[in-house]
């Protein structure tokens, strides 16, 4: 919250102690064992978070909140490359237009579109802007009843000719339209599905719907928050976080997609619970080989979020980040070999990124 946000996330860190670490696999030679060449892709934005790669790598689309400003935009760059090693990001081209909340930005297969959560024209200031908090405030993000699905066509075109640093408002064509909240929303690998959050029952559930929008299948329906959801690359599982304990201690989920005999995704099936602690584990993201899945969790605490990487039936749980402060809403890049991550190492969280390889038996 995406988001911070894995949705308009607000990351708050540093009021609460957190948790005492939790057991398990620690990969040997600490940060070093998994990443290398890290490298911090935004600057000069009060926060920056909740990246993804564009499908060729060339891009990437993530929100910030821009300098005078109080709530996230949405932001697209170009990433730069010296052979095969990323070594940055142009400067970015704001997508999104004033008084409006933004969140969620994800490209779709083809990389001819885009998709991302506003309130563009539909903003109401008087909205708190915490409608999910931990006690303590540590981290919160929103959900504004004007929060809406939007898809962008042909947007490197429109943003080519807005230019690096430029202006361009892409919220122009929505796929929802009601008085609810509707964001956290990602592309299926095969483009036929945008899984996402709403509260439009009044209880906040995972949807899916085609990218054209049409009405969404509810796909959970279960009290409590679910949300950010994720299809796995090879179209069979879907993973996501969810409150269903209503005890602030978000947990890690997956279940089977259900087809019907046209093709259409009509449900979930054999959920499982990937993480059970005492902890905050949240913003979960498939590897490309739909086999493992990193995630955030407070584990060593509420100061100090750092990402860990597990088998998708929850076993050989290793830590991956070893630096103090918040790490999280991690993504892979389309073909494995880097890892993005929202991180407030530096002092501020930005956008980082960092070449991955699997630590030793995970």
């Amino acid at each position: 919250m995406k988001r911070i946000a894995t949705s308009v996330f607000t990351i708050i860190i540093g009021l609460t102690a957190g948790c005492s670490p939790k057991a398990g696999p620690t990969a040997l030679g600490g940060e070093t064992a998994s990443l290398s060449g890290t490298i911090q892709l935004t600057r000069g934005f009060d926060r920056a978070g909740e990246a993804y790669f564009s499908p060729d790598m060339k891009w990437i689309i993530f929100q910030a909140v821009p300098r005078g400003e109080q709530n996230y935009q949405m932001y697209v760059a170009q990433t730069k490359w010296a052979v095969e090693r990323l070594i940055g990001a142009q400067t970015p081209t704001r997508i999104t237009p004033k008084d409006s909340r933004n969140t969620c930005g994800f490209f779709s297969p083809d990389g001819k579109s885009l998709i991302f959560a506003s309130t563009a024209g539909k903003e109401d200031p008087s909205e708190p802007s915490s409608g999910y908090q931990r006690q303590g405030g540590t981290y919160r993000w929103d959900f504004p009843t004007g929060m809406e699905i939007y898809r962008a066509d042909n947007w490197e075109a429109a943003v080519k000719a807005a230019g690096p640093g430029g202006e361009i408002n892409l919220a122009q064509h929505r796929l929802t339209e009601n008085k609810a909240y509707d964001a956290e929303c990602a592309f299926s690998s095969d483009g036929k599905w945008i899984v996402y959050t709403s509260n439009e029952t009044g209880d906040l559930e995972l949807r899916a719907m085609t990218p054209d929008g049409k009405p969404g299948t509810r796909l959970t329906n279960t009290p409590g928050y679910d949300g950010g959801p994720f299809i796995s690359p090879d179209g069979k599982r879907l993973v996501y976080r969810s409150d269903r304990k209503v005890n602030d201690l978000l947990q890690i989920f997956v279940s089977d997609l259900v087809y019907n005999a046209a093709g259409k995704l009509t449900g979930l099936k054999n959920e499982q619970q990937l993480t059970n602690d005492g902890n905050v584990n949240w913003g979960p993201y498939w590897h490309p080989d739909s086999r493992h899945i990193i995630y955030a969790s407070s584990a060593h605490g509420h100061t100090n979020y750092e990402l860990y990487l597990m088998r998708a039936d929850g076993s050989h749980q290793t830590r991956i980040t070893f630096t103090e402060g918040f790490d999280g809403l991690p993504v892979f890049s389309p073909d494995g070999q880097w890892l993005m991550w929202s991180s407030k190492r530096t002092g501020t969280t930005q956008v980082w990124a960092a070449r991955f390889r699997f630590p030793q038996g995970s």
